[in-house]
């Protein structure tokens, strides 16, 4: 039960947090210098929420739970980029970033279904 609480809290940080850096201007972040580093952080950051969520959505013993974490995933990701071309002035939609949300997403979603019993069995 602590476990299940644990994963349930920790999606829901993870998930205001993320919402919280979408929609503030950031400044002065790291640069890998690659070009790419913004896509770099969308793809990995979503790859975290459909783990997170997938996680959850297991131990609230939700049927379909990796089909509802990517589902929820790509829609938050979605609804997150038309945001902050609605909301904020300092932010635009883009839709390379909403790509790169999705391929963060679809990458753990097929790295979940392969490696499923194990991850599951760890719970």
């Amino acid at each position: 039960m602590l476990k299940k609480n644990f994963i349930y809290a920790l999606s829901i940080f993870y998930t205001i947090a993320l919402t919280i850096l979408s929609l503030i201007p950031l400044k002065d972040l790291p640069n890998l210098n690659t070009g790419f580093d913004d896509k770099i952080g969308h793809f990995l950051f979503y790859a975290i929420f459909c783990m997170t969520w997938f996680l959850s959505f297991h131990s609230l013993k939700i049927k379909r739970s990796l089909f509802a974490a990517t589902a929820f995933s790509i829609l938050f990701g979605l609804i997150i980029e038309l945001l902050q071309g609605e909301v904020s002035y300092y932010r635009t939609t883009d839709v390379y970033d909403f790509l790169a949300n999705t391929l963060g997403t679809l990458t753990m979603a097929t790295l979940i279904q392969l490696k499923k019993e194990v991850i599951i069995k760890k719970l």
